[in-house]
Order: structure tokens, then sequence, then C-alpha cells
């Protein structure tokens, strides 16, 4: 039972929360927001943010016909990782500081490292957030791959209806909405409840209302990146027109089952009605399953005999050598500084959700977290790429 000091802050955020929905702007929008007790729920954090996933409507995904088990050969981690103002953390700190609940290491195809927190398991499912992006990039290299999308530089209005998308986005790629460089005016702001756009855009109940509603352009198409959400879901579209069926059947058909996926699945829907997956953010799986989308870039797009996506397609993040000091972005993937050796790159989610790949060590590393929104980004991946050093043998 909640203290009364937090009931008494629950009611009055529950109360301004009314005001707020009474207010012009969001009235006349009311139609596409989720019930009361729902809203409730996503602005107090009533269910932790990675299981988020249990609030909302979703269609499922069904584990493989044929799973596969990933081999298990567990070894000691007693590591210091780099962290803040050049100190270092042990596993247990890392882990306990930056709020994980799922840690898997998979190094040459067994998993090496595995540890739960807070009463989780290896069947605990976790919602994606923005690692879904990721998931998204990988259907979009199958969709080509199969001739489904013919070339990433088609326009979308080859593939979305007139009534579907705004005018102004008609001659926007499929590249740029994979790179996020459509210019799409959808703000990125994650402050500001429901003022803010992809706030209303995650919790809208009507996707397909929502985006008929937005027809500005931020910038040029290609002129430049900009993190927007709203690219991957406008892509995901493209890809349900394109592959005549929902993004999670397809998902289903293109990944889970070549994948060997062992868990069903699911992706979260606007609403039970409408069907239209949140594809920028909510894709709910196992630790260990998110892993098996790593490994099948590390292994260049095969999964045994089977190429699943080309291999062009998935040594494309491997390539940029980023010498900043802040992570890079490229179809659907986030580049750690000082890449260049390693050439490892990592599916990123707001508030610590991760799927870290490194090439040269043959790692994939899985972290499932309910940490700060984007906090410590880049210091988890160089923390991430040293254990990969340490179990490979080269520190």
């Amino acid at each position: 039972m909640p203290s009364p000091r937090t009931s008494q802050r629950l009611a009055r955020g529950a109360a301004a929360l009314l005001i707020l929905l009474a207010g012009a702007e969001i009235g006349r929008r009311v139609a596409d927001l989720p019930s009361l007790p729902a809203l409730v729920d996503l602005q107090f954090d009533l269910t932790p943010r990675s299981q988020s996933y249990k609030v909302f409507d979703a269609n499922p995904i069904a584990r493989s016909s044929h799973p596969q088990a990933l081999p298990v050969a567990l070894r000691p981690l007693e590591i210091n990782v780099p962290w803040k103002k050049n100190g270092q953390l042990g596993m247990a700190d890392f882990l306990k500081t930056t709020a994980t609940h799922a840690f898997v290491v998979v190094q040459d195809g067994s998993v090496v490292y595995e540890r739960y927190i807070d009463g989780f398991d290896a069947n605990s499912r976790f919602t994606s957030f923005s690692v879904a992006k990721s998931f998204v990039s990988a259907l979009t290299g199958v969709a080509l791959m199969q001739g489904k999308i013919k070339s990433l530089d088609e326009p979308i209005g080859h593939y979305l209806k007139s009534d579907e998308l705004a005018p102004a986005y008609a001659g926007i790629t499929i590249g740029q909405l994979l790179d996020m460089r459509s210019g799409i005016d959808v703000d990125e702001r994650y402050a500001g409840s429901l003022t803010s756009p992809v706030v209303r855009m995650f919790v809208s109940t009507d996707l397909h209302s929502f985006l008929a509603r937005h027809h500005g352009l931020r910038f040029a198409p290609g002129e430049r990146f900009e993190y927007r959400s709203v690219d991957t879901l406008v892509l995901s579209r493209v890809l349900a027109r394109a592959t005549g069926m929902p993004l999670s059947d397809y998902a289903q058909q293109a990944l889970w089952e070549p994948l060997g996926m062992e868990q069903d699945a699911s992706w979260s829907v606007d609403s039970r009605k409408h069907g239209v997956e949140k594809a920028f953010c909510c894709l709910n799986t196992t630790a260990r399953e998110f892993a098996r989308l790593g490994l099948l870039y590390l292994n260049q797009g095969r999964i045994g005999e089977r190429q699943v996506v080309s291999t062009a397609w998935a040594n494309e993040p491997r390539r940029p050598d980023n010498r900043s000091d802040i992570l890079e972005y490229r179809d659907g993937w986030w580049i750690p500084p000082g890449n260049a050796q390693d050439q490892d790159f990592s599916a990123i989610g707001v508030f610590g959700q991760y799927i870290y790949v490194n090439p040269a060590t043959r790692t994939v590393i899985v972290k499932l977290s309910d940490y700060g929104a984007e906090q410590d980004e880049v210091l988890t991946t160089l923390a991430m790429r040293r254990i990969s050093h340490y179990l490979a043998g080269r520190d």
C-alpha cells in the first residue's frame, strides 16, 4: 500500500492530468488517447518502464517452429569497467548503478555470462524502446533482399497513398527514413508529457490519425541527420504496404522463424481496434531473444545456411569510423566513439536498453534496464567494449 504522501502525490498528479485533458488543445484530440488509468500509470511509472508493454494492447509474435537453444558456457566476469571521472566500477556495481534487470553476454555463439536482478529471469519479457528501430532496420534489409522493396532510393509515395501522408512527405526516400534524415516535424522531446509530440505518438490509440495530423518539415529531406522516432513509424508503414502484412506478422516470418526464437513475443500497438505497431519503441521479448538479432549481424546476415539479410546489409553498421566523442547513427544502429578497431555498434533504447555487437571479439551483449532517459549511453557502450575485450583476452 502506498504511503499517505505517495497517495497525495498521485492524487495531485491525477488531478493535474485531468485538467490537462480538459484543456482546449488536448480536448480536441482526446479520441486518440488511452484510458485515464493507463495515462496515470504511464505518467507516474506505476508500471516500470521496462515492463510498460503491460499497459498497451499488442500483436503476438509466435516463437519459431524450430526453436534453437543458445549454447551455454558460463564463465566468471571479474572485471572493472571504465566509468565517470576516469573511475571504474566492478561488474556488480556497474549493473546496480545502471539499474540493470537483465544482462546477457554471448561470445562465439555461446552464452558466457548471464545475470538477472530484481526478480527477473531468463523467461522475463522486457520492452525494447528504441532497440525496436534496429529490428525495423533488419526487416527493411529482409524486404530489400526479397525484392519487396526495390531500392532505398524509392520515394515512400510509391507505397503510401496520398490520404495516408502529407504531400510534402511523398518524395522522402526509404533510405532517408532509415538514416533519420527525413525532416518530418515531430519533435523528439521526452519531457513535457502529453504536450510533447513524441510522447503523444507513444500513447496514441490511432497512429494513422496521428500521422495524418502532421504535415510540416523541419528541413529539406536528406539535408541532415536529426533523430526522430516518427521516421521509423513511417518506415514501418512502408514495410507493411510493401510486404502486404502487419509488421508483427512480417517479423515472425522474416526474423523469429529463421532465427530460431524460443519464446513468443509481442509488438505493442496503438489499440486493438487499429492494430498499428508502435514500431519506433515497443517490441517485447526476452534478453536472449534480443541477443539473436545481434548474432544475425555478427554472422554477416546468416543463420546456419540461410542468408536472412545480405552480407552487405549486415556489414553496413561496421563501416563508420567514429572519431567524435558522441554516438553516431547509421541504418538503425548507433556507432560508439573510437570504433575503428572493433567496428562495434549498438541498438540503444531510452532508459537503458542495449544490443551491443563487437565483430572484432565475436561478442554480443544485451542489457535491459530502468535507468534514466538517455543517460550515460556512451559510457555504457564503452563499458561493454571493455567487457568484450576482456572475454577475448585482449586486456
